[in-house]
């Protein structure tokens, strides 16, 4: 793991220290948690946009491909194939 500085605004530290009471956890705990939703936040997001491939929102997220497919069916997010692709892909997949 790695150490880095940043400042936090009083009202990052506000939802900081709101985490960190609801949940019974540390500061620095809670920090690590909202970075980690944020980054899964940006991961859905760019995925909703199509700017990454599910696999990538996955990598980028630190979860599973399957794990990331609950995530976005959570958030409402359908898959960006479209029925063209699906097809293609059946295609070549009974080639092989």
């Amino acid at each position: 793991m790695e150490t880095k500085t940043m400042r936090l605004t009083s009202d990052m530290l506000k939802g900081v220290a709101y985490r960190a009471k609801m949940e019974d956890i540390d500061e620095y705990t809670a920090i690590r948690q909202l970075m980690k939703f944020g980054v899964m936040w940006y991961a859905v997001n760019l995925y909703k946009i199509g700017k990454i491939t599910l696999s990538e929102a996955a990598e980028l997220s630190d979860v599973s491909v399957r794990k990331m497919l609950d995530i976005l069916e959570d958030h409402g997010i359908k898959g960006n194939v479209t029925m063209k692709q699906q097809i293609k892909a059946l295609e070549y997949a009974k080639k092989l």
